[in-house]
């Protein structure tokens, strides 16, 4: 078995950054950000022969009904070495058994098996089922492969634009929707830029524009200030603004063009698009910002963890702005995988979450399944006592949230 002993922050983010398998939630930073909701943590770091081979950033939190700890995203260690796996598992459990603790959560960052974007396995693809099986016999219960948004910790499936190749083959493989977007960004004034905590109104803002439309609970400014603070250097703020000045001299000129003189419709659509550029400057100035997004980025990968936009300029599309600038700005930074976070694994039209999904992949992103989550369950029943008490807590306070937050219509 490997040896165990407490690491400090400095040496598990130097081994995690660098790390095929990192991922910025296994880092003391974000061991910072849980204090918030209550966990207390640890840094472990695996030794064989006096070499550091695998770390694991453990949450640790007393509950009312079950005392557990948490790794999220899984130990970083080199899943395709399974016989290491095996033993840092192994390892991992050992502590976690002698910490006395009710049960042991972890969801390795580690792709079930490659899909196309239509969630189609590719034959000859990547396979990791094994290290399921592997968890699995190492006595781990295996939540299964279900659907995403069925309350895990976190979500199985996420899309990453592989940012590996040049910037206009990046942005070649964008949907012509998206591309349309941009260029008629061009023309009506629509930008992105670097931000900074003075952009973090903005952000509250649009987040709160959002949770009024879906109910749900928006953070607060301070929540955000932690993370910028946190993750210092490893957080970024992107703010997208539009001229409507330019707006309006642009659209002015293309109904002044006679480009639409033959086409009523489109002449009609032209006036009213100009129309609401005069009211919506009388309304908010002539440069207002209308999107805003938080973004994490750590070695090679970047994950976009807040981004929301204004919602009486949903037209204008500006988030398309501001991922174009993002992905420019992350590749000049390094980054290689730029992950959109998350959406629910279904690609069925029907599925209430479609359209997010549909927005994702059409940046050219790459579907990812992971293996999802597992628990060592030393004491079954306080688990089981536990999931029922927390499952019904959350449940209680999503409605309340929906009811709080919940614009009236």
């Amino acid at each position: 078995m490997l040896m165990i002993k407490p690491i400090d922050a400095r040496m598990l983010d130097d081994f995690v950054i660098q790390h095929p398998y990192g991922h910025y939630m296994k880092t003391s930073m974000w061991a910072n950000i849980q204090k918030d909701n209550g966990y207390d943590h640890v840094f472990l770091g695996f030794y064989d022969q006096n070499i550091l081979v695998a770390t694991a950033m453990v949450l640790t939190k007393k509950s009312l009904f079950a005392n557990y700890h948490y790794v999220p995203l899984g130990p970083c260690v080199d899943y395709e070495d399974v016989t290491l796996t095996g033993s840092t598992i192994d390892a991992l459990v050992d502590y976690s058994k002698k910490a006395k603790v009710d049960f042991l959560r972890i969801d390795p960052n580690v792709t079930r098996i490659q899909r196309d974007i239509k969630g189609n396995a590719i034959e000859g693809g990547i396979n990791h089922e094994n290290i399921t099986a592997l968890l699995i016999s190492h006595g781990f219960n295996h939540k299964g492969y279900g659907y995403a948004y069925n309350g895990s910790w976190t979500n199985r499936y996420t899309l990453i634009i592989n940012l590996d190749q040049p910037l206009n083959d990046v942005v070649n493989h964008f949907s012509k929707q998206r591309l349309n977007s941009l260029r008629r960004h061009d023309v009506i004034g629509v930008t992105t830029r670097l931000g900074n905590k003075n952009d973090l109104d903005s952000l509250c803002e649009f987040e709160k524009q959002l949770a009024a439309i879906q109910g749900f609970h928006p953070h607060s400014k301070e929540f955000f200030e932690n993370l910028l603070d946190t993750f210092r250097d490893n957080a970024v703020l992107y703010v997208t603004s539009i001229d409507l000045n330019q707006m309006i001299d642009g659209i002015t000129r293309e109904i002044e063009s006679g480009k639409y003189h033959k086409d009523k419709e489109a002449l009609a659509s032209k006036q009213n698009e100009l129309q609401k550029a005069k009211t919506l400057m009388e309304q908010y100035g002539s440069n207002p910002d209308i999107a805003v997004g938080l973004f994490i980025r750590l070695g090679h990968q970047s994950w976009d963890l807040y981004t929301y936009n204004h919602k009486a300029f949903n037209f204008v599309k500006a988030v398309d702005n501001l991922h174009r600038f993002a992905i420019e700005d992350m590749q000049n930074h390094g980054v290689k995988d730029y992950d959109m976070c998350g959406f629910s694994g279904v690609v069925d039209r029907n599925d209430p979450y479609f359209g997010l999904y549909d927005y994702k992949k059409s940046f050219g992103s790459e579907f990812i399944e992971r293996i999802g989550e597992f628990d060592w369950n030393f004491h079954p029943k306080k688990k089981d006592l536990w999931f029922k008490w927390d499952y019904n807590l959350r449940r209680v306070k999503r409605k309340l949230n929906r009811l709080k937050y919940l614009k009236s219509k």
